[in-house]
């Protein structure tokens, strides 16, 4: 495992801790899940959506300057759209103790995948396949570390479906462990089509949710 030099170490990863702290907004989608229900979350993200949506229009256009954007993104939709338009379809299509879950492995395992990636050399994986090279994965600690956080997850999610959600339970230990390794995958080996790679607060709960989902029937 090669890790950065000190002061590189440093600044790289309080650089990424503040990135990632805008992850944290994302436990108000199971939030408003566990306290409000489905149709509410639902209403609550697409709110969201829209404003995300104008503000990326006038940013787009130079009206409007975002902290935290990164330096690929500059031309581009920028990764916050994308996280906003996870979270809307992620609730829209699976149930709410799966789309909880979902969520909270996108909010909190993509936040440890960042920050642990920030201190070990490799791990920009997507930003050298926007730039034409690169491997095509992150490195094994990264993996490592993210699977076991989403795990973590996967299992506190579980106590959370039996106190808040009603009906019969869908978060077994192998639905959590399954939607852990889809999250991680994921994460770690990012997706392209027709030749663009796919943002990870897209593909990250929907991989997870879609393999949780599947998990449940067997």
């Amino acid at each position: 495992m090669a890790l950065m030099k000190g002061s590189e170490r440093r600044a790289a990863l309080s650089t990424e801790a503040r990135r990632k702290a805008i992850h944290l907004t994302g436990l108000s989608v199971p939030a408003a899940l566990l306290l409000f229900g489905k149709a509410a979350a639902i209403g609550f993200v697409a709110a969201a959506l829209a404003v995300a949506a104008l503000l990326e229009r006038a940013r787009l256009s130079g009206k409007l300057r975002l902290p935290a954007v990164r330096d690929h993104e500059e031309e581009r939709v920028a990764g916050y759209f994308y996280y906003i338009l996870g979270a809307l379809m992620t609730v829209a299509l699976f149930s709410p103790p799966i789309a909880a879950a979902a969520m909270l492995m996108l909010a909190l395992g993509d936040a440890a995948s960042g920050i642990i990636g920030s201190v070990v050399r490799g791990s920009a994986v997507r930003t050298r396949m926007m730039e034409g090279g690169g491997r095509r994965r992150k490195p094994l600690p990264v993996v490592a570390g993210t699977f076991a956080v989403c795990l973590a997850i996967g299992y506190a999610a579980r106590i959370l479906e039996g106190t808040y959600f009603s009906g019969p339970g869908v978060l077994s230990l192998l639905v959590c462990t399954v939607g852990a390794a889809a999250a991680t995958f994921a994460d770690a080996f990012p997706l392209t089509f027709r030749g663009k790679v796919v943002d990870d607060n897209l593909t990250i709960p929907l991989f997870a949710g879609s393999a949780m989902s599947l998990a449940a029937l067997l």
